[in-house]
Formats: C-alpha cells, sequence, structure tokens
C-alpha cells in the first residue's frame, strides 16, 4: 500500500501558478491543478487505489507522479509493524511464550505511542520505504558496551536505550576504581542527589527497564562474575564507546581483535570532539587521527604536564556532546541494517567548540 511520507508538505510558490510537493530537503514540482488535486488527495491519507478510482484524475499521471515521488523517496510503499524481539525477553522458549502472551498487548500499545517521533526519524533514511519500522526494529539486536566516567557517558546510556538501542550496557569496569555516583554524576541523565554513594552500574541496570523503547521484562538480566546485573552477556559486542582518556593498550587491544569502537576523548579547554570511529583494517584509527591533526597544525607532540586532573564536560556541552555523539552511533547502528553505510561517520573527528 502506497502512501505519502508523514511531513511531505505542499507549497505555493509567490507570483507563480507552480507548487513544490515535498520536503525542506527534496520536493518534485508541480504544474497543473490536475496534479495538486493528486498531492492533496496523498496529504489526506488516501491510497494509491482510492485515488485511481477517482474520476477527477487520469491514472497514468497519477501513477507517473507516483513514480516521481517514489524516485525521490517522499512516499512508503511497504507496510509492516514493530516487533518486540523475544530474544531479549528470555532466553527460555516457554517463558518466552508466556511472557509475550502477557505483557505484549500493553507493551506493544505504550511502544507504538513513543516510538512515533523515533519513526519520524527512520522514515527518511536513504532507501526506507516502510516508515522506516524495520530499521527501529533492528536496534534492539545490536549491543553497545559503553565505558567511561564522564557526564557524556552517563547522559550516552540515556539516549541509545530511549532510542531502541536495547543492549547497551556499561562494561563492568567501565568507570575504573569509581564506582559509585559522586559529585560531578549530580543533575546528569536520570542521577539525582539521592542516589549520591551508590552503585553507579547497578543504577544503571536497575532504570533499563524504565528507560528502554522497546518493552523489557526484569528477568532478562543475569549476574556477572562481579555481582552486577547485566544484559545477555552471550552477545557479541557490535561496537565498544569509550568516554574520556583511554589507555593505548586498550585500543591496541581492539584492534587486534577487530573490535569496532567510538572514542570520545576528554574535552581540552573548551573543546570536544567525537571520534573517530574505527572499523579496525577498513578505516583510519585513532592514532592515524591524531597524527593527521598534528601534521595539520605543525605539532610534533603534546606534552602532558598535568595528568591528574578530571577534565569533566559543563552540563550544556556534556548533553550536546552526547546527543551528537548518540546521532552518530545509530546512524551508525542503522547503516549496519539497510546496508548502506555514511561515509563521513567512520574515521572522522567532529570537535566541538562551547562557545557558541
Amino acid at each position: 500500500m502506497k502512501r505519502i511520507k508523514d511531513g511531505v508538505e505542499l507549497y505555493s510558490r509567490k507570483n507563480s501558478e507552480e507548487y513544490l510537493f515535498g520536503t525542506l530537503k527534496k520536493v518534485i514540482r508541480i504544474h497543473t491543478q490536475e496534479r495538486k488535486f493528486i498531492a492533496l488527495e496523498l496529504l489526506a491519507g488516501k491510497s494509491l487505489s482510492v485515488i485511481l478510482s477517482s474520476s477527477h484524475v487520469d491514472s497514468e499521471i497519477v501513477l507517473e507522479m507516483i513514480q516521481e515521488l517514489e524516485t525521490n523517496q517522499l512516499i512508503n510503499s511497504i507496510h509492516s509493524s514493530l516487533k518486540v524481539s523475544p530474544r531479549f525477553i528470555s532466553k527460555i522458549d516457554t517463558r518466552v511464550s508466556r511472557n509475550v502472551k502477557n505483557f505484549a498487548d500493553a507493551s506493544l500499545l505504550q511502544l507504538q505511542r513513543r516510538s512515533v517521533p523515533e519513526l519520524h526519524q527512520t522514515n527518511w533514511i536513504e532507501g526506507v520505504k516502510d516508515s522506516g519500522v524495520e530499521v527501529l526494529s533492528a536496534r534492539q539486536n545490536y549491543l553497545i558496551e559503553l565505558s567511561g566516567r564522564n557526564r557524556v557517558a552517563s547522559i550516552l546510556y540515556s539516549l541509545l536505550l530511549l532510542s531502541g538501542l536495547t543492549q547497551t550496557r556499561f562494561t563492568s569496569n567501565s568507570r575504573g576504581p569509581a564506582l559509585t555516583i559522586g559529585d560531578l554524576d549530580m543533575g546528569v541523565a536520570t542521577l539525582r542527589p539521592s542516589e549520591f554513594g551508590k552503585s553507579f552500574k547497578n543504577h544503571c541496570e536497575t532504570i533499563r527497564k524504565d528507560l528502554s523503547l522497546f518493552p523489557l521484562e526484569r528477568e532478562h538480566i543475569y549476574e556477572d562474575n562481579h555481582d552486577q546485573k547485566c544484559v545477555d552477556q552471550t552477545s557479541s559486542t557490535d561496537l565498544r564507546v569509550h568516554c574520556g582518556d583511554v589507555e593505548p593498550e586498550k585500543i591496541s587491544q581492539w584492534m587486534s581483535t577487530h573490535q569496532n569502537f567510538l572514542h570520545i576523548p576528554s574535552p581540552r579547554a573548551d573543546t570536544a570532539q567525537i571520534g573517530p570511529l574505527v572499523i579496525p583494517g577498513n578505516s583510519p584509527c585513532v592514532r592515524c587521527a591524531t597524527l593527521f591533526f598534528n601534521d595539520h597544525n605543525g605539532i610534533e607532540e603534546t606534552l602532558e604536564i598535568s595528568g591528574h586532573n578530571l577534565r569533566d564536560y559543563p552540563q550544556i556541552a556534556a548533553h550536546f556532546v552526547a546527543s551528537m555523539a548518540a546521532a552518530h552511533i545509530v546512524g551508525y547502528i542503522d547503516g549496519l541494517t539497510t546496508g548502506v553505510q555514511k561515509a563521513e561517520l567512520v574515521g572522522n573527528v567532529i570537535t566541538i567548540d562551547y562557545q557558541f
């Protein structure tokens, strides 16, 4: 069933009988009243079959206009529904059947309401013809592992869960020796003063069900060797994300094991960076990006005078950087689903100036 994509509009032009039909990014031109009528019918939610049955239009003109809309990816031609993957409800088949039966209806109704804004974005991904449903549903199948103890890491965790990446988790040693919630965590994402001194990782696992776009039952979590509750330990990691300074040995390990990763380094002065996202063997690595930066700026070496200062982001910058990083990660994951990866997402470094 072919229907116009949500967000398409009809624009009249000044001093002209011509109309533009589309979005702020791409449009088709309409020169006749008949085509304008077809456009208005599509905007009213009419299906192709209903429009073709109208006596006011020529079927050849309708089909020609539909073809033009399809070429410009302004129309959906496939109908599909959001699906909740049973894999992340329970590993046991009998429990999967019981769980899905008991809570699927209410959960799916809530999912349909919560996912509308997300579908507004996935609907416009290159090549999507089903309102973005398949791409959004697929996000729950990818495992993202976070590490780092700064504000961006905490906000990023929430954003990824809320965007449908249900399998986002912190590694068991993600914050190094800072295992508890401290002063710099206050007011970040879901962290409140009442959580001060509590286990950071336990808090994150506790709020997983509340934040996750896709419905989950608490039974799907497990206890790891450190008595920490985590998601499915049998899954392989699709992307590791480290926020803050990282040891060269860790990067070497990821490179040698062909582990895809994104580095979000600690801020320097009033400047933040995101990237590079590294695919070992296929994209520039962190060292490549550093060498390019140094060569471009005539720098031989960066001398660390004081390595003991904890560099974190001001609140506004932390939320902005985390949002940019989340968009970067989600774009990469969606590219794995569609098979069309944006070149600018891999191997590049985004530099952000706090002083707008």
